[in-house]
């Protein structure tokens, strides 16, 4: 499907998209930004303009340097789009496919960076604050595709169009449940929307399919997939595995993947600091501590 690039801006390749949005690299002002529109079959449907408004609205407020910068909106004939800042960096899915490509496990060292790192940036995005009070950022929808890994060894979070924040018209919240199998069983089973705890879940389920380089759960078809995952979440038995983090550490890993809520760790806070009193100096940088 060809992009309708926006009057102004210069079509550079795309990125990919989704089940709602086309999203494509485009040049602006002599500068690479994002570009994001309705696929055709969501033009019409509550749940894509919700994923528009929620991550226009999120990337407008928010001023960090591992999410988006809102540039502009825009409507033309082809529809409504919106311009972001680019974020320069490789998904974990992609990470991991170079080098199963290669035929060579990850580094554990680079296991454990990008673990720590994505902890760290997950706690400072759900603690975003102003002079009202804490922002209440979710992502919402955290997977291998939506976890960057910046050429300077930073991390990002991209997609944010199941985002969930303070304010938020009632109208924009909607039933999203995330990407199977990363998603928390409570969310699938559609008892809870997505929030922070949530959040924890499904980055805790990323890392340990960027770990392991497994199947975190056994069933093949999506069906069988959604059912095993909302009745006892992702294979937990794949912790003892992480041979990149000590015992402590893998500890923390069972507890954040808990099928029960009620049995994980209550904030990425938490578990960033359980993960920290439990490994060595030279893995949590002083600044997250």
């Amino acid at each position: 499907m060809a992009f309708a690039i926006p009057q102004g801006t210069e079509f550079v390749r795309l990125l990919g998209g989704g089940s709602v949005f086309q999203v494509a690299l485009v040049r602006e002002q002599g500068r690479e930004v994002v570009c994001k529109r309705l696929l055709p079959h969501a033009l019409d449907t509550h749940e894509g303009r919700a994923a528009m408004v929620r991550e226009a609205k999120l990337v407008s407020l928010v001023d960090h340097h591992a999410l988006p910068k809102l540039v502009r909106v825009g409507n033309d004939a082809h529809g409504p789009f919106f311009i972001e800042t680019y974020l320069p960096g490789t998904s974990l899915r992609e990470l991991r496919r170079g080098w199963s490509a290669k035929d060579k496990p990850v580094p554990q060292s680079l296991i454990r960076h990008i673990t720590v790192t994505a902890l760290e940036l997950l706690t400072e995005v759900h603690e975003l604050a102003d002079d009202k009070g804490p922002l209440g950022i979710v992502h919402g929808d955290i997977s291998p595709d939506h976890v960057h890994l910046g050429p300077l060894g930073d991390i990002s979070f991209v997609d944010l169009g199941a985002a969930r924040f303070r304010g938020l018209d009632a109208d924009a919240d909607t039933d999203d449940r995330g990407t199977v199998p990363y998603a928390a069983p409570e969310v699938i089973r559609g008892e809870d929307k997505p929030g922070q705890t949530t959040d924890v879940y499904a980055l805790c389920a990323t890392l340990l399919w960027f770990a392991t380089g497994e199947r975190i759960c056994e069933a093949s078809t999506d069906a069988a997939m959604l059912a095993e995952v909302a009745q006892r979440g992702v294979r937990r038995d794949l912790v003892d595995t992480l041979n990149a983090f000590e015992p402590r550490q893998r500890e923390c890993f069972r507890a954040a993947l808990d099928p029960n809520p009620a049995g994980r760790p209550s904030s990425a806070r938490q578990i960033l600091d359980a993960f920290a009193a439990a490994s060595p100096q030279r893995d949590i940088p002083t600044e997250a501590r």
